[in-house]
């Protein structure tokens, strides 16, 4: 791969670079290294690395920290960690392919995709950019960076943080397909960036947040669990990824079918409530609004069905045992989580540990103490709690809220709906609370649709029980053998 031939956006990079290495600096040297690599016939893997390098060259002329004495000695003191650095599942690599495969939903020559790429992806990310590069997509890539980020912005000013930003929405806002290939918790220690300055790139980074969050943007995401998830779960590493793996894997057109019952369900219904032993007892009104019908097009691996509450109406107390992480909380675990809401405000949230993470993640701003989303978990493999996110809002047996900001589509997937209830935040953090073992029950309009967990419906049952609720014949080979009863 020759990086200046392949995409318009590493020949913008190239531009830049080429005018940074013109003019005497401290990182000069480093930004004519980038010119000639750029140049250069390399494979895959090396170009990522590349590329990491040279975005990390970039950013630092865009602050105008090409010349700080103060910055270079931080850099050079820095745990940074490099995209060789980075690794790859135990996992096969024909299970890795399939994943790549059901990641790229370029669908052809008008899409301009970008990769977002970190740890757990190495064999991954070179597999979509391959297919990218074979059809000729014009696209962009980056490397998950963030104890290089949280480096720069401890020595850059507010108008440096303003100028990043300008930078990456220039080339954000001309893509049209986002691809997002994370890790969930580093393994690695994380260093904590500037709040304020977080806040502020965050807050300048919402024009292209909010075409995500409209499906302007077509995206899908994967959150790959790391050798820390399992630890922190409490789950071998190579039964941990197995279990990721079998969530991807499940007959994903009979979950589609039965969620559309669901959702027939739950659009008819005004106020939705669910109990649990734990303690949790939470009522909200969602007259008016609809569900969308979530499996595999957006998040890997699925499933949901997901809406907004009315966003004053939220009563009552969720007791969500377990522990959980919040976004840009650096993977700070906090556990066992009781939260309090009175007219759809969070009026009282308490963690038996990382009450200064909870406190924190809610604090960023005032949509943070309401409701953004109302969401039921549906895939049928995964039935205990686990700290991903991206994972545990789709157990089956489960609800969850989001705090913060509201989806804004009124089409998902080519289905009208109503998600937004005008609430507003920096953040949208999802949080799980178990139903299944715990006597949890999901009441609509005072009828029970589910009881311990487990929806009633003769016909949801798939949503309960996966490929066992389908004929033995109907099941792959693989599922066969997993699942030998006839």
């Amino acid at each position: 791969m020759i990086l200046a031939a392949v995409s318009p956006y590493f020949k913008r990079d190239l531009e830049q670079l080429e005018a940074f290495a013109a003019v005497p600096s401290l990182w000069r040297d480093d930004a004519q290294t980038c010119v000639d690599a750029y140049k250069r016939d390399m494979p895959t893997d090396d170009a990522i690395g590349i590329v990491q390098k040279a975005r990390r060259v970039i950013a630092v002329f865009v602050c105008g920290l090409q010349d700080s004495g103060a910055f270079m000695e931080a850099y050079n003191k820095a745990p940074l960690f490099n995209w060789h650095d980075y690794q790859e599942p135990p996992a096969p690599r024909a299970l890795q392919q399939r994943l790549a495969d059901m990641l790229y939903i370029v669908r052809g020559r008008d899409d301009v995709p970008v990769f977002e790429i970190g740890d757990q992806a190495r064999f991954i990310a070179v597999a979509l950019i391959d297919r990218a590069v074979r059809e000729r997509i014009a696209f962009d890539f980056n490397v998950d960076d963030v104890n290089f980020t949280a480096t720069l912005y401890a020595v850059t000013s507010e108008d440096g943080i303003a100028a990043l930003a300008k930078n990456a929405l220039e080339k954000r806002m001309t893509t049209n397909v986002r691809i997002m290939v994370h890790q969930n918790l580093s393994e690695r220690a994380v260093i904590d960036g500037p709040e304020d300055k977080q806040k502020l790139y965050r807050s300048l980074m919402k024009p292209y947040a909010e075409l995500s969050r409209s499906g302007k943007i077509r995206w899908i995401l994967t959150s790959i669990p790391t050798r820390r998830d399992a630890e922190v779960d409490g789950i071998a590493y190579d039964d941990y990824t197995e279990l990721y793996f079998r969530m991807c894997d499940q007959p994903w057109d009979a979950i589609k079918a039965a969620q559309y019952r669901l959702i027939e369900k739950l659009n008819a219904t005004k106020m939705l409530r669910f109990t649990n032993s734990d303690g949790t007892d939470l009522s909200m009104n969602i007259d008016g609004f609809t569900f969308c019908n979530s499996t595999i097009v957006r998040n890997i691996p699925g499933s949901e069905v997901f809406s907004a509450p009315s966003i004053d109406s939220t009563e009552g107390k969720i007791v969500a045992k377990g522990r959980f992480a919040a976004k840009g909380e650096g993977g700070q675990i906090m556990e066992d989580l009781t939260l309090r809401f009175e007219k759809g405000y969070l009026a009282e949230a308490k963690a038996a540990k990382g009450q200064e993470h909870l406190d924190r993640a809610i604090g960023i701003d005032a949509g943070a103490r309401r409701i953004g989303e109302i969401g039921i978990g549906t895939n049928p493999y995964l039935k205990q709690h686990v700290a991903s996110i991206l994972l545990s809002e789709k157990i089956g047996g489960s609800f969850h809220v989001a705090l913060g900001d509201a989806y804004t589509m009124t089409d998902y997937l080519g289905d009208p709906v109503r998600v937004d209830n005008g609430n507003r935040s920096l953040l949208h953090w999802d949080i799980t609370t178990m139903l299944i073992g715990k006597q949890g029950q999901m009441i609509a309009d005072g009828t029970p649709i589910m009881k311990d967990g487990l929806f009633l419906d003769p016909a949801l049952d798939v949503l309960n029980r996966g490929w066992r609720a389908l004929p033995f014949d109907a099941r792959p080979a693989a599922w066969q053998a997993i699942y030998p009863e006839r």
